[in-house]
This record gives structure tokens, C-alpha cells and sequence, in this order.
């Protein structure tokens, strides 16, 4: 323990062990659906949080590979997703956590994305398994929603979301395996 409070690692170890917390509860009382609920928020936070990181981190890589190719000079390996993140919540800061395999998959996601290699609604429908995936973890009974802020970009823009993604061919998923 830190002189003035708890250390960034022990904030981030009481992320991870709530994260497990919830995934671990098995009853279904008030109080064990709100902490689950609460640890989900967290959750869609991170990923809402980690696909924009991930967007700008990719137009800056994209910016130095195409200068290193330009230079005959070989790639750097591409910028690396945290499990860990920082919050803001109504009661102030909080840390979130997401398994590896959760952060890795939206932080490619959102790379694909701002490098146009997938399309909006394509994005929206992977992180949204993802999400849906986590919800599943955690046991909870209704999923929410991933990446309202681009929904609501992609809408105001003038595009059906909702048909977009209804159109995707139904094997989308596939993509998932590949991440």
C-alpha cells in the first residue's frame, strides 16, 4: 500500500479480481445481478475506451510503416491492447479489466476499422459479439450495447445500422478466428 492510497498495480489487481468476482457468481439475488451489472458496465466502457485508443493507435502506425517501407526499413511490430484501463464513472475514477483475449480482439477491431479494412456496421457486429460474449461470462440476462457512439455516428451520417448489419453475410463471424 502506497503512502497515499492504494498503488496503480494494486488498482488494477482489484480490477482483475472483481472482474473474476462477477464471472464466478453463481446466485442470482439483487446484489450479486448490480455487482454483476456494474462489472459489465465497466467492461463496455473498456471496450467503447479500447476501440478508439485502438484507432488512433492505428492511423499513427499506419504513419510509421509506410515511412519505414519508404525508408527500406522493415515494420515495427503493431501497438499492443491493455487489460487494464481507467475509467471515469459517476462516483469518480474506477479501473476496468478485460481478458486478454477480449482486449486483443476489440483492439484489432478498432485497428481494422480506421484502417478501412472492415466497414462500420462490420465493426460494430464483431464488438458486439464480444460484448455479448462477456455479458454471457458474467451471467447476465440482457445484453448492452457496444460502440453506441459510432451506431450514432454511422445514423447521423445517414445510414441504416440496424440493415446494415442485418445485410452482413451470416458467416461473419469468421472474421472472429482470425483476429
Amino acid at each position: 500500500m502506497a503512502l497515499f492510497g492504494p498503488t496503480e498495480k494494486d488498482l488494477k489487481n482489484t480490477a482483475k479480481k472483481e472482474y473474476d468476482k462477477a464471472a464466478a457468481l453463481k446466485g442470482d439475488t439483487r446484489k450479486e445481478d448490480a455487482y454483476r451489472m456494474r462489472i459489465a458496465l465497466r467492461a463496455r466502457g473498456h471496450i467503447d475506451k479500447l476501440f478508439v485508443e485502438a484507432a488512433e493507435k492505428a492511423e499513427k502506425f499506419n504513419e510509421i510503416v509506410m515511412l519505414c517501407i519508404a525508408d527500406g526499413k522493415p515494420a515495427p511490430e503493431p501497438p499492443k491492447p491493455s487489460q487494464y484501463m481507467k475509467l471515469i464513472s459517476a462516483s469518480g475514477e474506477v479501473w476496468s479489466y478485460l481478458p486478454e483475449e477480449y482486449a486483443n480482439a476489440v483492439f484489432k477491431l478498432g485497428m481494422k476499422y480506421q484502417s478501412m479494412h472492415i466497414t462500420g456496421p462490420k465493426a460494430i457486429q464483431q464488438v458486439q459479439m464480444i460484448n455479448d460474449a462477456i455479458g454471457m461470462e458474467l451471467r447476465l440476462e440482457n445484453s448492452l450495447v457496444a460502440l453506441e457512439f459510432l451506431r450514432n455516428q454511422l445514423t447521423e451520417e445517414g445510414m441504416d445500422v440496424d440493415a446494415e448489419i442485418a445485410a452482413l453475410e451470416p458467416d461473419a463471424d469468421d472474421d472472429l478466428d482470425e483476429i
